[in-house]
């Protein structure tokens, strides 16, 4: 077949398929396809779905190609269509492309709690995470026990703080008090303070004097779990196995700080005003020590920052931090220090974001839900309530 018969074939069979779909769809189909073409790629498109924020369009390459030349052509594809943004990925053999919808979706907090508390997939999971709802809608989690730490990055406005708070609802209601304490660290008194009377918190430290004293502490906690269970269970979850009275169990603990950043800054100033051999253990050592030796221990970190600089995400708390959430970030060399790759530099904001979790290099996009001052009010109220209606729909399931 002659290249000029193989393209009329391609662009029937492609015209068969748009005749399924709406047409503000089909004309995004027809502008991705020629533009791909102007810049040396051919493709058909094959199928597109439809998630919460963005649609994605699946194409089929043609010959041999050579998918490095439509890789980078972001910001052109993006032009043509007129969007803000579009992320373009290879699929097994397929191209596929996120454009961001017209008529954007709230992704509702009480949907996706409710998913994720009748869920079979967060049934055995120790500590849950909802994560939102992956670009085709569907709805994700992830076990914090298993990344073991979280590092989350994003600009202002980006969806940041409401993500956390997102983190913390999910992880109260799946966890009694009794089996899970939040220690929050908000030198800013802005975000962590809602959940000040979350009857898992025990603190919201809001300065670096006592965020230290209290680092100092859970690193020997940790150090005498780790001890405790020596020769008798390697992790929390057979150390509790074993344990028949409840005041034997040891808690899940969860150290959550807003801004690295900030705690970082004051506690260089504060250092570095200090005579040498006067000077106490600094933050980033602490943390650092409490992140390689925690897992086993049952002590998580969740650490947050606006400005992930490489002084503040330096290679030592990367590699303990496999786990990463990258939202909207100003450049791709801000992308590139969080997720090692480019891409968060053309996020949507709004809760969009990139992330990877323990165990795989890929990273993927997802979408935050929308946690409103209701949605925390009523967690921290009701939360053994709701726990308990939840508890009771299993039971009869």
């Amino acid at each position: 077949m002659l290249p000029s018969e193989h393209a009329a074939v391609m662009a029937a069979v492609q015209a068969e398929l748009l005749s399924h779909y709406p047409p503000h769809v089909t004309a995004q189909v027809n502008i991705l396809t020629k533009k791909m073409y102007v810049l040396g790629f051919t493709a058909a498109f094959t199928r597109m779905v439809e998630g919460p924020i963005v649609r994605t369009f699946y194409f089929k390459p043609a010959g041999e190609p050579k998918f490095s030349c439509i890789l980078n052509q972001a910001e052109e594809l993006a032009g043509s269509l007129a969007v803000e943004s579009v992320r373009i990925e290879r699929q097994l053999g397929e191209l596929s492309i996120s454009v961001p919808r017209e008529d954007r979706q709230t992704i509702h907090f009480d949907d996706c709690l409710h998913n994720m508390m009748t869920s079979p997939t967060t049934a055995n999971m120790a500590l849950p995470l909802l994560m939102g709802q992956s670009t085709t809608g569907e709805h994700l989690y992830a076990d914090l026990s298993n990344q073991p730490h979280l590092l989350i990055a994003g600009a202002t406005n980006s969806g940041k703080s409401v993500y956390t708070a997102q983190l913390i609802c999910s992880l109260a209601l799946f966890r009694s008090s009794k089996e899970l304490e939040f220690i929050l660290v908000d030198t800013k008194n802005l975000d962590l303070i809602l959940f000040r009377e979350l009857d898992h918190v025990k603190y919201v430290l809001n300065n670096v004097e006592d965020l230290r004293a209290n680092l100092e502490e859970l690193l020997a906690d940790v150090r005498l779990r780790n001890a405790e269970m020596s020769g008798m269970a390697r992790n929390i979850k057979e150390w509790n196995a074993l344990q028949v009275r409840e005041s034997d169990k040891m808690k899940h603990k969860v150290l959550i700080i807003d801004e690295l950043a900030d705690v970082f800054d004051q506690d260089v100033g504060i250092l570095r005003g200090m005579p040498a051999k006067l000077r106490p253990p600094s933050i980033h050592s602490l943390l650092k020590q409490i992140a390689q030796i925690s897992r086993a221990a049952g002590v998580h970190l969740i650490l947050a920052t606006q400005r992930p600089s490489v002084k503040i995400l330096s290679g030592d708390v990367k590699a303990n931090f496999p786990a990463r959430v990258c939202f909207k970030l100003p450049s791709s060399f801000d992308s590139r220090v969080v997720i090692d790759e480019n891409g968060a530099e053309n996020l949507l904001g709004m809760g969009d974001y990139l992330y990877k979790i323990a165990g795989s290099d890929t990273v993927k996009r997802a979408h935050s839900a929308f946690v409103s001052m209701t949605n925390i009010a009523t967690i921290i109220t009701q939360c053994d309530e709701i726990r308990r209606q939840y508890g009771a729909i299993s039971s009869r399931s």
